[in-house]
């Protein structure tokens, strides 16, 4: 019996440990603070009279837990942060002490085990206030008032707090002491013109917003709709003018127009049978000249001329001119040269001092052969000069220098030399040294 009594008494002890054991771990349980797992945040637009928002976090912890909010204020790097005054809620409205610096929060957590502390990161640094858009340059319309045709208005130019969106009213007024009204639908930036139109002005409302409100400006008007056109119309041929012979350039007008006027005029040249028909397009023959070359022999050549407008293109081709053989030239000509032929007399020489010259031309080659007899001294040059009798020029060829007799070479022209030349035009001097203006001279005469 006496051992029975104490196995119960030990058994008895054994369970008040157990239950004492038990009695400590739910205590221990219970007594749970406030966690923080996720830090607080905050929302909102950091600037001067904008509010911020402060989110608490994430917490663990026995429940309920309660908020509580104080705000900071730090410098720029989110450093040196002290609390402000009264700025216990769950909202901020950032004040002008605010800007340059920033912001934060410190949430503190509290529940029946206790109370936990956590700081969120600063805010963006505090701007300072901003304003509604304000209108600093007038929008401005682009594009052609027609029927048919695009108009567009730019924004203009606005300052205030940005970013700044902008919307869009067109509106058609009357010409004369303009009544403007809105037109349906009419919200886009850019307005494809109606019938409806023609014979008003168009203007657009641009209307800026921004966070802290919106303002209006209307555009400068547009010139008066007008009536939708129709393709150029040709009321006169283009024209080719000019030689159509092998080295020789050939023009193109670009003939009369009737309608809108056009934008622009595109050339296109052919080159045709003799007869003006069969005709192909030359490559790369697109300018208003053409130069015309050996493959155009025995052809005929035309232009065809594209007139282009706001409405499209119209075509017009000319009448075909045929090519003609490159035509060369010949000619015979002579000069009997004299002293009494200068126009400045010439000083110490014989009356019997004279020259000729004989000289054909092929083409542009010119064939000549020079004598001279009883000059003062041997020449020092012999020209060929433009100008008529009794009258001086510039010499434009040298024909030798210090000539002996006779004298004879070729040289080349150019056309308006040859020009010259052929019309009687051109005269032969020779000077000496006693006579450095010339001392006998002679008119060149085509003889054949």
């Amino acid at each position: 019996m006496k051992r029975f009594s104490l196995l119960l008494v030990l058994m008895t002890s054994m369970l008040m440990l157990a239950s004492a054991s038990a009695l400590a771990t739910v205590a221990r349980k219970a007594a749970s603070p406030p966690v923080n797992s996720a830090l607080p945040t905050i929302s909102g637009t950091a600037q001067q009279g904008q509010a911020l928002t402060a989110a608490n976090g994430t917490w663990g912890g026995v429940t309920p837990i309660s908020y509580a909010y104080q705000w900071q204020r730090c410098d720029s790097s989110g450093s040196s942060c002290g609390s402000i005054a009264q700025a216990t809620s769950q909202n901020y409205v950032a004040s002008s002490g605010d800007v340059g610096g920033t912001i934060r929060v410190a949430v503190t957590a509290t529940n029946s085990d206790g109370t936990s502390q956590a700081l969120s990161g600063p805010s963006g640094t505090i701007a300072a206030l901003g304003s509604a858009p304000a209108n600093t340059g007038q929008p401005n319309p682009s594009g052609t008032a027609q029927d048919g045709q695009t108009v567009t208005v730019d924004n203009g130019d606005w300052s205030g707090l940005k970013p700044i969106t902008f919307s869009y009213q067109w509106q058609t007024c009357t010409v004369l002491n303009p009544v403007c009204t809105d037109l349906p639908a009419a919200t886009g930036q850019s307005l494809v013109v109606g019938t409806s139109q023609v014979g008003l002005i168009l203007r657009a409302s641009v209307t800026a917003t921004n966070s802290l409100g919106k303002n209006s400006a209307y555009s400068n008007l547009t010139a008066v709709v007008i009536a939708k056109s129709s393709p150029p119309t040709n009321t006169g041929l283009p024209i080719i003018t000019g030689p159509a012979s092998v080295g020789q350039s050939l023009q193109a007008t670009a003939g009369t127009w009737s309608g809108a006027a056009t934008t622009a005029f595109a050339y296109q040249w052919s080159r045709c049978g003799a007869d003006g028909n069969g005709c192909t397009s030359i490559s790369g023959a697109t300018g208003q000249s053409y130069g015309v070359g050996q493959a155009d022999i025995g052809m005929s050549l035309r232009v065809t001329v594209t007139a282009t407008n706001s409405s499209g293109p119209t075509s017009a081709t000319s009448a075909a001119s045929p090519v003609a053989a490159r035509i060369v030239v010949t000619a015979s000509f002579n000069a009997v040269l004299r002293s009494d032929q200068e126009v400045g007399r010439p000083t110490r020489t014989s009356s019997l001092a004279a020259g000729h010259l004989s000289a054909k031309v092929s083409g542009k080659t010119l064939t000549w052969t020079l004598t001279f007899v009883h000059l003062s001294g041997r020449p020092t040059v012999a020209t060929l000069n433009k100008g008529a009798r009794t009258r001086t020029g510039a010499a434009f060829k040298s024909l030798c220098r210090e000539c002996r007799s006779p004298d004879r070479g070729t040289l080349t022209l150019t056309a308006s030399q040859l020009d010259s030349l052929l019309r009687g035009q051109t005269y032969v001097n020779i000077d000496t040294l006693r006579n450095r203006h010339g001392e006998i001279r002679g008119q060149i005469n085509r003889t054949g």
